[in-house]
């Protein structure tokens, strides 16, 4: 009788409290699910077991998804010991600085060890990473799904030597025109250092889809000799090359407006449009967007300083061209670390406007000046191995508008990435500062493996 009055009791007061967490909606649910930054995304199922179940059954939290607040890649803390720790040393576990509170994550990683591996590129939450035996894999670091992409072997200008149980002991990279005979005899290179000669930069045409099984992708390569263009779709067993080396293309980027388009950059600043099928192994030849940025240049990058070029879509039709200018370090900014531990950091950045409605009359790119915010008022650019991307910068309170976040994208060696403290840093273009992003000055004396942008995704692909 006292436990069915004790029950009574509880049941009235949980009336009187009216609906909890517990009873929201679920469509209202799934609309919050969706616009969450990446912590809270995590965080989200652990609330009820109602909000567990809305996180696990919902199909539609994709449509309400926001602009994810940036991630940074850290490197490793060489002296680190933890759990994460394989046989030899070797790290299962990489480490993100949230720009959304500034903390720092660690989650597990897949086989091989992400502290051997080389990220090439960064797109929708996808990485791309090169392994110690120069392969090349799509991760996504939030869920650990993992897919093989086609061997580096199978790159035409690619040999490799193998010994009797048919392990690669080295790699030949010869540079050629087309299918014709090697413009100087073939270089020859072990399998853990093919990656940092051969890979410029990798760009998701599509990502992975979950409707196709995880399949459904394509990724398109930038590679050497004569950065040449590569492209693989799900299920290829080979990368097909997209271009004679006619060209060297730099950078590369979906548009917005029709994502079976991709748009790349060459060294003359010229912009070419690719109709890419991700479900046929066809590509059109491409269509000439826009000219050359004649005069682009100043004479900070016609030195033997490394500087480089991105390609950036604000609104469809309408792009940035963004050169970044390096100069020899020295003690100009107060964070570095010592003089002797740094080689080059970005000085500067130029911006040429092209938009299709009026440069076109024109026929040429527009400088455009950082001054009183102008263009990318309200808006930054990251910049690097990443995918060269604009975001709003109320995306996250971290991100400030007319910036421009940069992470080291080389030239790359295994002695630079080794040796050299990374070009990490957010480029005022107000006021020309340079400074480490906040809560990764003490990470960024580590050098191994160079930082990259990750906008992360919790798609489970």
């Amino acid at each position: 009788m006292a436990m069915s009055k004790l029950a009574g009791a509880a049941a009235a007061a949980a009336a009187a409290r009216g609906p909890g967490w517990a009873d929201l909606p679920r469509d209202l649910l799934e609309s919050v699910l969706g616009r969450l930054p990446v912590p809270d995304r995590l965080r989200f199922p652990a609330v009820c077991a109602t909000w567990q179940s809305a996180d696990a059954s919902s199909p539609t939290a994709a449509r309400f998804r926001a602009v994810q607040p940036p991630w940074l890649m850290l490197p490793f803390n060489p002296t680190a010991r933890g759990g994460g720790a394989a046989a030899g040393g070797r790290l299962l576990e990489a480490r993100f600085l949230s720009f959304s509170d500034g903390r720092a994550y660690v989650i597990p990683q897949p086989a091989p060890a992400i502290s051997e591996r080389l990220c090439v590129g960064s797109s929708d939450g996808w990485l791309v990473t090169a392994d110690d035996e120069s392969e090349l894999q799509l991760l996504n670091p939030l869920t650990g799904v993992q897919i093989q992409l086609p061997s580096v072997t199978t790159l035409p200008f690619v040999a490799a030597t193998r010994d009797a149980d048919g392990r690669v002991v080295s790699y030949d990279l010869r540079c050629c025109f087309g299918d014709g005979e090697a413009l100087v005899p073939p270089e020859s290179f072990a399998p853990d250092m093919l990656r940092f000669e051969i890979y410029e930069k990798a760009i998701l045409v599509a990502p992975p889809s979950p409707s196709c099984g995880g399949g459904g992708y394509a990724v398109m390569l930038i590679c050497q000799p004569l950065y040449r263009l590569a492209i693989a779709r799900a299920g290829d067993t080979r990368w097909t090359l997209l271009d004679t080396p006619s060209r060297c293309w730099l950078d590369a980027i979906r548009a917005s407006s029709n994502q079976s388009v991709v748009y790349t950059l060459d060294t003359m600043g010229r912009v070419a449009a690719w109709d890419i099928d991700i479900d046929t192994p066809t590509t059109q030849p491409p269509r000439e967007i826009a000219p050359p940025c004649r005069g682009c240049s100043t004479p900070s990058t016609t030195t033997t300083t490394p500087s480089s070029k991105y390609l950036v879509e604000l609104s469809p039709g309408h792009l940035l061209q963004i050169h970044r200018i390096r100069e020899k370090s020295h003690t100009k900014y107060k964070w570095e670390p010592r003089e002797d531990r740094v080689e080059y950091t970005t000085t500067n950045a130029e911006l040429y406007e092209w938009n299709t409605t009026t440069a076109a009359a024109a026929g040429k790119w527009t400088r455009v000046h950082g001054c009183g915010g102008g263009l990318l008022a309200g808006r930054a650019l990251f910049l690097g191995k990443s995918s060269s991307t604009c975001v709003p910068a109320s995306c996250c309170p971290e991100t400030r508008g007319n910036c421009v976040y940069f992470t080291d994208d080389g030239p790359w060696s295994h002695e630079r990435c080794h040796e050299v403290v990374p070009d990490v840093g957010v480029l005022d273009l107000a006021d020309g500062s340079y400074r480490v992003p906040r809560g990764a000055v003490r990470d960024l004396l580590w050098k191994w493996p160079p930082p990259v942008w990750v906008f992360p995704s919790c798609d489970d692909d």
